[in-house]
Parts: structure tokens; C-alpha cells; sequence
């Protein structure tokens, strides 16, 4: 495919006078591609034996968006020898008698900083660079210290007080930015059918940021589509393709309740639904909490007919001590753990894509469940988080997440393009 005018701009970076590049805005408007094009030719044309830094939120999200699709065109493939080592996570390119190896990282919370420090790069790219901690953004730039070295930013909106926004697109001073905004329409690769699939799988503030890409605030109900048409997710019947059942724990507390929810993940990743959710609005004593949980997890074994494992808020160690004993005590069929409790607006962003895509299923019995998604709002006060004041039910929406984010990663690896003939995503494109 040729490139858009705009991805040109950033193929001719590397020959201008600017020390940084930004690019943002909507998801899928080919600005990731390009930049890392764009990045590893000027990392091979300009120096020989250098160290280079591509980081992305974690490792693996780095492998999977930026990594695989490099090494997968055509062109990068026939000019260079390019070599990917998943151990070390390095990736070694060579051309002639020039070589440079290019280390990924992973900059997911205030201590990832540690992971780079003391590094020195002849330029970064950092993808997602708005998911990523300050310190850990500032330390990577720190980083290039070699003369002629270039930073590489992309990024999808947050909200408008985000720090990147503030102090490098807004009022970038004297950091010599080069700033390119992107839509679908940059990205030449996309047919027209495809983009409205895309533009179908997001709503609200996510439609605003993925789609418009706007740097807007997040306020009202988070999740807008369930809310408005919570009929294309209920169902009665119970799927014939369920290969997992996972169970999710939420303790309770100073206004929040005990919840109890069971997920199914259909074959192949295909589809997330809830099938059972429980909530105890009242204080549960250890052993009330024991009895409760044992009742439940019976209660999904003999409907569904498998063992599973139980991920608990991590937060409470003496009530999961208690709860892996109860399933001495009552022989129950599953495995108490730790949930992974990634963070909040991650797993929202998962549930919020799921949804857009009809791969997200709740059955009609689960009525906490239903009031759950259908009612959880935006905070007034402190941008970008979910509203848990004790007015909504969070409790079941974490123990649902708890359930399935685990999986997050391998849904996500499933092209919603191949899911295409859904019948659900279709609803939902035609309901939008």
C-alpha cells in the first residue's frame, strides 16, 4: 500500500531539525506502523553498534503490536537481517557492515523506571507513551544521551489535564516538537467497511478518544452501549462452545458488599460472558464468608460441570487464607489465587471493547450483574476513574473483572476483522 501524505511526514522526520515526533490520535490510523519504519531507518541509516529503546505499557504488549507486525513487512524484510530474541527481549538488526540492537521495555507503573535506568540509547520510541508513568517517560528520555539521537512518541487521547498532553502537545516549549495528529483516514490500508467496524465498537468518552481521537474528559455512564441497549447482551440460553469457567471475589466493606461471580470464555477466546453473580450487601463474618463461598462455588460446579480457579482481591490475605481452607473443608472444585487486579481503566477499556465487538454476554439471571454495567458512572471529582462512593454496584464489576482479566491479553489477540460475521457485532453496528 502507498503512504498517506501524512505517514510521509513521518518517514521525512529523521532529516529535520526537530528532536521529537508526536504522533496521536485515533486507534488504527496507521501512526504505530509508520513510526517504527520510520524509527528503525534512522536508527540504521544514521548509526553503527548503538543501543535503541522501544518501549510500549509491558513487554508483551510491545511484542504483540509493534515487534510481530515489524518483522512481518515485506520491505523491512528484504533490506534488513532482523532478529528478535523473546528471552532477552532484544531484537538485533543488521545491513552490510551496520548493526544496532534495539531492547524493549516495559513501562507499566512508578517502578518501571528502575527497569531503564542507566541505560544509554542513541533514540527511543516509546508506543502508548500516554499509558505509561511520568517517571518512567522522563527516565527513557534521560536515556538518549548519544549526539543526533531522536525520541519517537505515539499515542491515543486521555483526558485534556493529562500531563504528556499539557506539557508536550500543548505547550511543548523548547523540546523542538514535531506534532502530527492521525485519524482512520490517514492510514490508506483501511477499506471503508473496516473503519465502520471500527467506529462501531466504541461509544462515549471512548468513541471521543479512539475514534475522533480527542483529548476529552470521561463523565456520565461508563458503559454506554450496555445502558442503551442491554438487549443485545442478556441471554437465556446458556452457550453450547464453553471450554473455561473462572470465578471473581470481591470482598466487602465500609459501604461496598461481599460479590461473587462466575465468567465463561467461550472456544477459541471468542466470547466473555457472566453467568452467575452473587452479592451480600451485609457485614459477612470469616465464617459466614466460608459457607457463603462454599455454596456458590458448588452452586457453579453442579450447573457447569467443571472445575475452576477463584481470583480474590489480593488486597484482603486473611480472607483468602480462610477461603483456601474452605475448599479443604467443603472438597470444592476450584483453586483460590491472588486476581491480577490490573489497573481500573485497562480492564474498563477491555470490557468497554468486548462489548463494542459482541463479545461480551451476561445471562439473564444475573441481575446484580445487569444493574452493575447499566449504572456505573465516571467520578465527578477525579478525572478518568470509575465513581465507587458505594451509589453504584463497582463490587460486582470488579469481581467480574477479576474473573477474566487473566485472559485479557489472548482475547485481545483475536481480531475483531475475524470475528467479523458475529451476529451480535452486527446488531450492534446496526443499533449504533
Amino acid at each position: 500500500m502507498p503512504f498517506s501524505p501524512k505517514q510521509i511526514e513521518v518517514l521525512r522526520f529523521p532529516y529535520t531539525d526537530f528532536d521529537s515526533l508526536i504522533c496521536d490520535g485515533s486507534i488504527r490510523s496507521g501512526k504505530s506502523s509508520v513510526l517504527v519504519i520510520s524509527f528503525v531507518l534512522q536508527a540504521m541509516n544514521r548509526f553503527n553498534n548503538q543501543q535503541f529503546a522501544i518501549c510500549g505499557k509491558t513487554v508483551q504488549a510491545t511484542e504483540r503490536n509493534i515487534i510481530k507486525p515489524l518483522l512481518g513487512i515485506k520491505y523491512m524484510r528484504q533490506n534488513f537481517q532482523m532478529n528478535y530474541t523473546s528471552s532477552t527481549h532484544t531484537m538485533t538488526i543488521k545491513r552490510g557492515s551496520k548493526m544496532n540492537v534495539f531492547y524493549i521495555f516495559g513501562g507499566n507503573d512508578e517502578s518501571s523506571f528502575t527497569l531503564i535506568q542507566g541505560f544509554t540509547s542513541a533514540g527511543i520510541f516509546l508506543d502508548e507513551v500516554a499509558l505509561m508513568p511520568r517517571s518512567f517517560v522522563e527516565q527513557a528520555i534521560a536515556r538518549c544521551s548519544v549526539p543526533g539521537s531522536k525520541h519517537f512518541f505515539s499515542c491515543n487521547p486521555e483526558g485534556p489535564t493529562h500531563w504528556f498532553y499539557r506539557e508536550w502537545i500543548k505547550e511543548p516549549k523548547d523540546k523542538k516538537v514535531m506534532y502530527l495528529h492521525f485519524d482512520m483516514d490517514d492510514n490508506p490500508s483501511l477499506t471503508d467497511q473496516i473503519k465502520q467496524r471500527y467506529r462501531a465498537m466504541y461509544d462515549g468518552v471512548f468513541y471521543d478518544r479512539y475514534i475522533l481521537g480527542k483529548w476529552v474528559k470521561a463523565e456520565g455512564i461508563i458503559y454506554r452501549r450496555f445502558a442503551d441497549h442491554p438487549e443485545l447482551f442478556i441471554r437465556k440460553q446458556i452457550p453450547k462452545d464453553i471450554v473455561m469457567i473462572n470465578c471473581g471475589v470481591d470482598f466487602g466493606g465500609t459501604k461496598s458488599a461481599t460479590t461473587f461471580v462466575a465468567s465463561a470464555i467461550t472456544r477459541g477466546f471468542r466470547e466473555w460472558g457472566v453467568m452467575e453473580t452473587e452479592r451480600h450487601p451485609e457485614e459477612l463474618s470469616p465464617e459466614l464468608l466460608d459457607k457463603a463461598f462454599a455454596k456458590f462455588c458448588t452452586k457453579v460446579y453442579e450447573k457447569y460441570g467443571r472445575s475452576f480457579q477463584t481470583r480474590c482481591d489480593n488486597a484482603e490475605p486473611v480472607l483468602i487464607r480462610g477461603l483456601k481452607n474452605a475448599v479443604i473443608s467443603y472438597r470444592l472444585h476450584t483453586d483460590v489465587l491472588n486476581a491480577k487486579k490490573k489497573p481500573v481503566n485497562d480492564r474498563i477499556d477491555f470490557t468497554v471493547r468486548m462489548m463494542g465487538e459482541g463479545r461480551f454476554f451476561i445471562m439473564e439471571w444475573c441481575k446484580s450483574g445487569i444493574d452493575a454495567y447499566s449504572n456505573a458512572v465516571w467520578s465527578d471529582k477525579n478525572p478518568d476513574e470509575r465513581l465507587d462512593d458505594g451509589t453504584s454496584d463497582i463490587d460486582t464489576i470488579d469481581g467480574t473483572e477479576y474473573s477474566v482479566e487473566e485472559f485479557i491479553d489472548d482475547f485481545l489477540d483475536v481480531s475483531p476483522i475475524v470475528l467479523a460475521s458475529n451476529n451480535n457485532s452486527m446488531n450492534i453496528q446496526k443499533a449504533s
